[in-house]
């Protein structure tokens, strides 16, 4: 082989060998830009699971009191200080960001270890895949900038039920700041003002006698009559 192609090959063996070992770290970063943001955010995700779950009630840890050294705003009224709750009080030990599973937050809710208030959702539950998003994240407080919840629309927002109709489903439908909407009707907490019918946690309304009903439905800081 002639002398000068040697040396080009010498020079060039190197460089070769320095663009080989950084193509792994290439590749993550390109990874890394293509990586879509999180989309389970704190106030509109995971304070309506703890809504949904009781855990804010006032029988629960809404209490005045709290309960079980455990203390949330009553139903859900100060989120930057339920936020501080969950990730710092109790040295940090609610949440594991290691590995979300291992959090107490969700043990004692899928009832893993005793819990007072019982088992609360299952581990193939949305709820428990919501929570542990959020902490698999790294349980993270809401940008100052995220969109902010205006509105709640209920369908249908008043309805007579005549025979043979017994039941009817709702959908509630929030609107964001940005013009967003989504479907919650999973996440929000329902009221009524009586016992003619009951409700299930997915927004069916079964009737059980004659009469006219007031459905209060809630999600996140607002909340929205449903006439039957």
């Amino acid at each position: 082989m002639a002398p000068f192609l040697i040396r080009k090959m010498r020079f060039r063996l190197p460089l070769l060998f320095m663009m080989v070992s950084l193509l792994p770290w290439v590749s993550c970063m390109a990874a890394g830009a293509g990586d879509a943001a999180p989309t389970t955010t704190f106030r509109h995700d995971v304070m309506p699971v703890l809504a949904k779950a009781g855990c804010n009630a006032g029988a629960c840890h809404g209490n005045l009191n709290g309960k079980g050294g455990f203390k949330l705003s009553l139903r859900g009224e100060d989120p930057a200080n339920d936020f501080n709750i969950l990730t710092r009080d109790f040295h940090g030990r609610r949440l594991n960001l290691t590995d979300a599973d291992q959090s107490l937050l969700l043990r004692k809710a899928t009832a893993a270890v005793p819990h007072e208030g019982g088992k609360r959702f299952g581990v193939d539950s949305p709820e428990y895949r919501i929570l542990r998003d959020w902490i698999t994240a790294g349980a993270r407080d809401d940008a100052a900038d995220a969109p902010k919840l205006v509105s709640l629309e209920a369908s249908p927002s008043e309805q007579i039920l005549i025979e043979p109709a017994t039941s009817a489903q709702l959908r509630i439908t929030a609107s964001f700041s940005d013009g967003a909407t989504r479907d919650v009707t999973p996440l929000s907490v329902y009221e009524l003002s009586n016992l003619i019918a009951t409700i299930t946690p997915a927004g069916r309304v079964d009737r059980i006698k004659p009469g006219e009903i007031t459905i209060v439905a809630r999600f996140a800081d607002r909340q929205i009559p449903i006439r039957l």
